[in-house]
């Protein structure tokens, strides 16, 4: 687990009333872009190598972070021309890919979830894929997870396997509600699993692979988390955030 791709192209619409056109990855917090924080995060799991899977205001990003290290941590880019979403977005990247299993991430959420676990999960299974979820209250946003925990599967509290995966839907619709969290935007990936995703084509990993490698059978495990969930998406959570970082320094 020594890679990762951080997703940190996207457009940031929902932010433009508050950062104007700046990329929203790099927002600043104390001074501080908030991404410094996601690489600071991977770097505590002695992650030593990362992928910038860049778009929009890629510039922004490059000029702060360079081309080759930044604090003992190899820095690497993919740029999209186009909009690709985040799973054509992890396909882009794959070129950059130096080993046979990587770690992704948003690079506008901060979930600091224990990546041994993930790990720990991802190769006990074999999985294609493992993610990190969280239990969250109102789901609806976020979407849901199920995760099966059986004798097979849940050697480990609170790891599983996978068995639905919807995106943002009305909770309401959903009769059997046990075992349900949300994606918290953590994965661990098999090379050879990013490698069958379209290339050159826009598609959500969220929307359209998960559910779909779902269908396949892929083994798709999921490991829940109950560490603090940072989204600085849009203006009412980064608000929020900024006002907990307050409360915080001033302790």
């Amino acid at each position: 687990m020594k890679e990762a791709i951080i997703l940190c192209g996207g457009l940031g619409s929902r932010l433009r009333s508050v950062i104007g056109e700046k990329q929203k990855t790099m927002t600043l917090i104390d001074d501080t872009p908030f991404l410094v924080r996601v690489i600071n995060y991977l770097k505590s799991y002695r992650v030593t190598r990362v992928i910038f899977a860049t778009g929009y205001k890629s510039e922004e990003i490059k000029d702060y972070f360079g081309e080759k290290y930044y604090f003992g941590v190899e820095i690497n880019y993919s740029e999209e021309k186009t909009q690709l979403g985040t799973g054509g977005a992890i396909r882009n990247a794959l070129s950059k890919v130096k080993y046979d299993n990587v770690l992704v991430l948003n690079g506008d959420t901060l979930f600091e979830a224990d990546l041994y676990k993930l790990k720990n999960n991802f190769t006990k299974l074999n999985a294609d894929i493992s993610i990190i979820c969280k239990e969250v209250s109102d789901k609806s946003r976020y979407g849901t997870v199920k995760i099966s925990f059986n004798e097979k599967h849940n050697q480990v509290k609170g790891e599983g396997l996978i068995v639905s995966f919807d995106e943002k839907i009305d909770e309401s619709e959903i009769s059997d509600k046990e075992n349900l969290y949300i994606n918290g935007g953590i994965y661990l990936m098999k090379k050879s699993l990013i490698e069958t995703i379209p290339e050159n084509e826009k598609v959500s990993l969220e929307k359209d692979l998960i559910p779909l490698w779902i269908k396949e059978q892929k083994i798709i495990g999921g490991v829940v988390s109950v560490e603090k969930f940072i989204d600085i998406g849009t203006p009412e959570s980064l608000s929020q955030y900024k006002e907990e970082q307050n409360i915080k320094n001033e302790i």
